[in-house]
Formats: C-alpha cells, sequence, structure tokens
C-alpha cells in the first residue's frame, strides 16, 4: 500500500469509527450503556472471569494501568458488591480478586445485550462479509498481541 493509500486509509477509518462506535453504543441496553459500569470495570471484570482468582498486579498489568488505578477500579466494584477479596490460605499477604454472583450476573446480562446488539447490526451482512471481518479483526488482535489470547 503507498504512502497515499495508508493516508487515505488512516482518515476513513478515523472518520468511520465515531459514527459506528456511536451507532453500537445506541443499540446497548446495559449497565455500561447506562453509566452504572465503566469500561474498565467491565474490562476487569471480563478478565477476573477468564482468569478465576487473581492479584491486583496482573489485573493492573493485563488491563495496561497503574497499581492504583487497578485499585481503585476494584474499589468501586468491591463497593457495589460484584467483586470480593480473597486471602491467600498459605500466605495470608497474597489477597485475590474474584466475582460475586452478582458481579457474574451484570457481566454475563451486558455481554448478552452487547451480543444482541452486533447480532442486529451484522445479521444485515451476508455470511461471507462477516467472515472476512473476523478475519480482519483476528489479524488486527495479533497484530496488536501476538498469538497471546485475552
Amino acid at each position: 500500500m503507498s504512502s497515499n493509500d495508508m493516508k487515505s486509509f488512516s482518515y476513513e477509518v478515523l472518520n468511520l469509527m465515531p459514527y459506528i462506535l456511536k451507532g453500537m453504543f445506541k443499540k446497548h441496553t446495559d449497565e455500561l450503556s447506562r453509566g452504572i459500569l465503566t469500561l474498565p470495570q467491565f474490562l476487569s471484570l471480563d478478565l477476573i472471569d477468564k482468569t478465576g482468582a487473581i492479584k491486583m498486579k496482573d489485573i493492573a498489568s493485563e488491563l495496561n494501568i497503574s497499581l492504583p488505578a487497578a485499585t481503585g477500579i476494584v474499589d468501586r466494584l468491591y463497593q457495589a458488591g460484584m467483586v470480593k477479596r480473597e486471602r491467600g490460605a498459605k500466605d495470608r499477604r497474597v489477597v485475590k480478586v474474584v466475582l460475586t454472583p452478582k458481579g457474574k450476573k451484570v457481566l454475563d446480562n451486558t455481554k448478552k445485550a452487547r451480543r444482541r446488539a452486533i447480532e442486529d447490526v451484522f445479521g444485515k451482512l451476508s455470511a461471507k462479509e462477516r467472515k472476512e471481518y473476523l478475519s480482519i479483526l483476528r489479524k488486527v488482535k495479533n497484530i496488536l498481541y501476538g498469538k497471546k489470547s485475552i
């Protein structure tokens, strides 16, 4: 791709993405879209769900945020009853964060609502178009993260 082609591509993506994100956001009817849950809180809940009990430093590392920022996010999730802290059985200094049933329910409901919005929009594309889109998304993810699954 020539320099001009890449410049044109980046310009168009930059202009399209806010409309796409805003349009998708309008379709969502979940805790994230209503402002009950922030994106970092959602990402933290999803991470905790995928990993099980996790240390604060690992949350900070995975989300690429500072430890104090991760602590603030988890504190708010704790106050909302979505996570709890568990001390290690062998070493009481080790504290891990786990989802509560409420946190799991909020996460699952948010994912279901988002999945419905995606199905509504992408259901209007052909199976071939969806397959191509997924292929490109996977390539972009691999460029950003390598083969590591998040």
